[in-house]
């Protein structure tokens, strides 16, 4: 995981390149690279929040939650 997280630098990029007209391309790259880590930041999250509320509620905000990196970048 924590190997994953040097993937967040990509996220600025994306930002960066977007904003200085890049080529789309390179915006997309970089946005798909930045989004692996906050999927798994997202995901580690709703893990731990499972574990106090109890399977039922954990089921509900995995599902709920479990698009949500994808969709910040939309």
């Amino acid at each position: 995981m924590k190997y994953l997280n040097l993937l967040l630098i990509f996220i600025p990029l994306a930002i960066a390149t977007s904003l200085s007209n890049f080529d789309p391309r390179l915006v997309f790259a970089s946005a798909a690279l930045g989004i692996i880590p906050l999927a798994g930041i997202l995901g580690k999250a709703t893990e731990e929040l499972a574990l106090l509320a109890g399977p039922r509620v954990g089921g509900l905000l995995n599902a709920t939650l479990g698009n949500t990196a994808d969709v910040s970048f939309a």
